[in-house]
């Protein structure tokens, strides 16, 4: 009987120990830069690509997000539909995937701890300033960013090994089929 309570007891201690971690974890203000300084390029089921660059911040508790860049939508042959800039609008979801460790393709590489993982998903305003006649032209869109830094990588999208992003833009086009990408979350707090 003296085991068994000692055992309880132990593991409730541990217990104990290791919950208030997670939860101030989660719970805590976050604050990150985005970086996506080399185009990170998507496809829709047509063959029309996107391409994106951009920069911003967004934080958790409370949600904020200050992000902005480029787009350029192609077809399938290269010839471009759109270009123009984009705006973060409102920060939909952060799930985090960690800091300091790239998991793929070269899972041994150790990363500065600040330099963070997971999925971004806002909402954005595109504003197409060429071709001259579309100049003007807005649309609204869900941009989410998969970065594979942390040692639980984001596996909810077409390829957990490597990173890019995707775009829909509803009535228009659902660039749904990650290509190329190279991006980072650098946490500031």
């Amino acid at each position: 009987m003296k085991r068994g309570l000692v055992l309880v007891a132990f593991l409730t201690l541990a217990f104990s120990a290791l919950s208030p971690a997670t939860v101030l974890a989660d719970s805590g203000t976050q604050t990150y830069q985005l970086h996506l300084e080399v185009p990170n390029v998507s496809e829709a089921s047509n063959g029309d690509r996107v391409s994106v660059t951009g920069m911003g911040v967004f934080g958790v508790h409370p949600k904020t997000l200050n992000a902005s860049g480029t787009f350029t939508h192609t077809t399938s042959t290269a010839t471009v539909v759109a270009s123009g800039t984009w705006a973060a609008t409102d920060l939909l979801e952060y799930q985090s995937s960690g800091c300091g460790v790239l998991t793929a393709p070269n899972p041994d590489v150790t990363l500065p701890p600040n330099f963070c993982g997971g999925v971004v998903r806002m909402r954005v305003l595109l504003t197409v300033t060429a071709p001259a006649s579309l100049a003007g032209f807005e649309a609204e869109g869900i941009l989410t960013v998969f970065c594979i830094v942390g040692p639980n990588p984001p596996n909810s999208h077409d390829d957990p090994s490597g990173e890019g992003i995707t775009l829909v833009v509803p009535g228009i086009a659902n660039f749904n089929k990650i290509v190329t990408g190279m991006n980072i979350y650098i946490r500031t707090s």
